[in-house]
Formats: structure tokens, C-alpha cells, sequence
């Protein structure tokens, strides 16, 4: 807004809440010095959660580039790296050193509005270092050594970070359920490349697209297996979208898959697949063999992918396992969509069922079996569609239920997402350190401003 109430700064392509009320923007009117006014086109529940997270941006710094049309130019990388001054912003630390693969750096931001109860300035801190490292494992050795204060810890290494508590002075607190979840999907794409070939076999596309297909599929996984096995206790069964985690939106009374053979083959059986010599078959004597992809980084993933690979075997499915990096598995299911199935995951996201709209109505980026549909593919995706679009026009939050706890039951019916196991959080943080005070969703670190520590002996 400018000093006579109009819009200066309107809502870019990258606005991601700008295009969530269905690509309108809503009227933004500046009542006085503290308080503007945000009037959205139609009835938009989630609007505080989402609309709360727009970026205030400096005036005096970017007006100059809001004018020239360079605005979304300015504070790249480079600036971080060569002149991390020009980043200014409202937090209570701000940048002061970028080293790409090293570290970042973030200084006490000394016009902080917050104080404590002394009037002093607040944050304690002065200065924040995030260290960069390869993965979860070298994070959490760092940890362990001594070389970081706070820490998110793998499952696979509890136990062995737990045992340096005493004599390293820190401690591991379980946390409960995380919000992660794990699945398997299947392509449903129906399309074909650029020369014309079919992204999957027509015969195997026929079997994905069937419902008895996926349920069994997903009756065949030991999850227990997965639970015991892979996480060593340390993770939760997970039979559809949502996790125990967010109880508010947790339907507990959705068509759960537990470990049944026996079923996988019932169902089998009623599509007309056939098990010779120890090897299923469908009516036309191809053999269900399928590839599945997941990302090499994730040592979990890979375990788990072992396990599932194990169990398919057992029902007479043999399953090509293909350990990608990130980057190419993304280019797979999003652009290419040269693939047969994947086994991925979602994390944290904001506690609204609307915020996964991207993810659940079928015209999203990130529908995964067969995403940006230009039309519904099938009822069943019609209706959750639907169910979003309601969701996102009602503030009740009964009614918002009674149609998420639908869409979760369309879910767990069709099985798009062939959903595994939730693992749980686990944190760390050295004992020096004061006002810590760990919440289920804000972890150890949710109030910076107020932590401070004893100094080191």
C-alpha cells in the first residue's frame, strides 16, 4: 500500500495466495497507520492461516525494482552470498553470512519489536548458525558430537544418540506422532510422449486403474513388518491421508488394509489373475511385474521399498527397485512421467485440510498419480473436488470435518495413495540451554526469542 491507501504491491504468479481464491485477488484497503483491510471475493476459511503467511517487503529498499518490473529479481542467492546487508526484513535475527554448502549465518536483529518482561530487547541470542550437511545421519552425528545445539533425530538413530546423553549432556525427547507420511502410488497418467508412446503399458495401465489392484496391493504390505523392521518401533501404522498427529482431522474410522495374503489374492483372483509356479499372472499371461522408484537419500525409504519388494514377492509380483536422486523423481512424476510407481511422502504443511488441495482435487500440480487433470479423471476424484471446494467456502469447523473425514474415505476406498507408516519425532537439544520448553508441533526451537544458554565449561 502506498501512504494513500492503494495497492502498490499486487499479487505476483508466485503468489501462492493470491492464486488460492481461485486466481482472484482479494480488495486490500488501508484504514489507518495500523490496520488494513482484506475484503476476498467469495467465503475463504483457511484466509487468516494462509493469508498470514504473505511477505511484508520493504518500501524504501524495493520500490525502485517494484517500478522497473525487476521486483522478483532482487535478493537472489548471490545477494545472500556477496552482500547480505541489502536482505532486511522483520524477524528477530536477519542475514548476515551465506557460505553455499557450508552454512548460513543469522545476526540478532537489534530492532526487534519484541522485549521481555524487563524491557529488555529480545532475542537473548546473538547470533543463529544453521549448518549445511549431506543428510539426516551426518546432522545428527554432528549432534552427537558436540557441534550443534538443537536437533531433529532420525528414527534410525535414537538409540544410538540416546546413549551419549549422561555423558554428553544433552537430551532426546520423544515427541509423539509426527505429521510425515510414506505411500506408494501407481501412475495413472494416461497420456503419451512426445513420440507417441503410452507413459505406461496399456496392460499395466489396465491393472493400476483397477480398485481390486490397488487393495491389494495394499493388503499385502506388512506394515507391522515396516514398523518393527525399518523404524524399530519408532513410527505409527498409517492406513490413509492424515496423520494421528492432527487429531482435529484424523478420520480413524476409514477402510483400514491390514496384512492379509490371503485377500491380496482374493482380489487377485476376482480380476482374473492367476498364480502359476509361484508367479501371478493376468487373464492374457502377463506377468505382474511392476518398477518402483524412491529417493536414494532416504536410507528409511530404501529399507522400506526392500520390505515391500519382499512382500509382493510373496504374492507372486516381482518388483523392479530403482534408487533415483530427488531431483530425477521429481522430473519423472511432474514433467516426463516415465515411470510405473513411486514411493514417497509429505511432511509438516499447515494444519488445514485446504492446504492440501494441491495434492487431493485432480486439477492439481501435485495430484501424483495423475496430476493438472483438465477434467476429472473418474467420479471418485470428481466428488472429492467437490467435497475441496467446500471445504474452502465453509468456516464451521464441524462441517469442514464432515467433508474432509468424506475425502479421507474416498481415499482409503480408491487407494490412490497406498499410504505405509507415519514415523514419530524425536528431538535433541544441550542441556545448557534454558526456557526450553518442547510443544508437539513447535518442537525445541519455536521460541527463539526467548532461549538463551549457560556459557560452555
Amino acid at each position: 500500500l502506498d501512504e494513500n491507501g492503494r495497492v502498490k504491491y499486487r499479487y505476483s504468479s508466485r503468489s501462492t495466495f493470491g492464486q488460492l481464491i481461485n486466481g482472484q485477488e482479494p480488495l486490500v484497503e488501508k484504514l489507518d497507520d495500523y490496520t488494513v483491510r482484506f475484503t476476498t471475493p467469495e467465503v475463504y476459511a483457511p484466509f487468516l492461516l494462509f493469508g498470514g503467511g504473505e511477505e511484508i517487503l520493504p518500501k524504501h529498499i524495493l520500490q525502485m525494482s517494484f517500478d522497473d518490473g525487476t521486483l522478483m529479481d532482487q535478493w537472489s542467492v548471490e545477494t545472500a552470498i556477496n552482500e547480505p546487508w541489502k536482505i532486511v526484513g522483520l524477524n528477530m535475527f536477519v542475514l548476515e553470512s551465506y557460505r553455499p554448502g557450508e552454512r548460513i549465518v543469522f545476526a540478532k536483529n537489534p530492532n526487534y519489536w519484541k522485549v521481555n518482561t524487563k524491557g529488555q530487547r529480545l532475542p537473548y541470542v546473538a547470533r543463529v548458525i544453521t549448518k549445511i550437511v549431506q543428510d539426516q545421519n551426518s546432522s545428527n552425528v554432528a549432534f552427537a558430537q558436540g557441534l550443534t545445539d538443537f536437533e531433529s533425530i532420525g528414527p534410525d538413530n535414537v538409540a544410538w544418540v540416546k546413549r551419549g546423553e549422561e555423558r554428553f549432556d544433552y537430551t532426546v525427547l520423544d515427541m509423539g506422532p509426527s505429521s510425515q507420511t510414506n505411500f506408494i502410488w501407481f501412475n495413472l497418467n494416461p497420456g503419451q510422449n512426445a513420440e507417441g508412446v503410452a507413459y505406461v503399458e496399456p496392460y499395466k495401465f489396465k491393472w493400476f486403474s483397477d480398485q481390486r489392484f490397488r487393495q491389494a496391493i495394499s493388503h499385502g504390505i506388512n506394515r507391522e513388518g515396516i514398523v518393527r523392521g525399518v523404524y524399530f518401533n519408532r513410527a505409527d501404522i498409517l492406513h490413509g491421508y492424515v496423520s494421528p498427529k492432527r487429531k482435529l482431522w484424523y478420520n480413524d474410522a476409514i477402510r483400514k488394509y491390514p496384512y492379509s495374503p490371503e485377500t491380496s489374492l482374493q482380489l487377485f483372483a476376482e480380476m482374473g489373475f492367476t498364480l502359476e509356479a509361484g508367479q501371478l499372472k493376468d487373464p492374457l499371461g502377463n506377468s505382474i511385474e511392476f518398477s518402483l522408484m524412491t529417493n536414494s537419500s532416504s536410507g528409511l525409504r530404501v529399507e522400506m521399498a526392500t520390505v515391500f519388494k519382499e512382500n509382493m514377492a510373496a504374492l507372486g509380483i516381482d518388483v523392479e527397485l530403482q534408487f533415483l536422486d530427488f531431483n530425477t523423481i521429481i522430473n519423472k512424476t511432474s514433467d516426463s512421467f516415465d515411470y510405473e510407481a513411486c514411493m514417497l511422502g509429505l511432511g509438516g504443511g499447515a494444519p488445514d485440510p485446504y492446504a492440501g488441495k494441491d495434492i487431493l482435487m485432480s486439477g492439481g500440480r501435485l495430484h501424483q498419480w495423475y496430476p493438472q487433470q483438465v477434467e476429472p479423471a473418474t467420479e471418485w476424484e470428481a466428488r472429492i473436488d467437490a467435497l475441496m471446494r467446500e471445504i474452502g467456502r465453509h468456516t464451521d469447523v464441524e462441517v469442514r470435518k464432515k467433508y474432509f473425514f468424506e475425502v479421507q474415505e474416498i481415499l482409503a476406498e480408491q487407494q490412490p495413495l497406498i499410504f505405509l507408516v507415519s514415523p514419530k519425532d524425536f528431538v535433541g537439544y544441550r542441556n545448557r540451554w534454558q526456557n526450553v520448553d518442547p510443544t508437539p508441533l513447535g518442537g525445541v526451537t519455536w521460541n527463539q526469542e526467548s532461549l538463551w544458554a549457560e556459557p560452555n565449561p
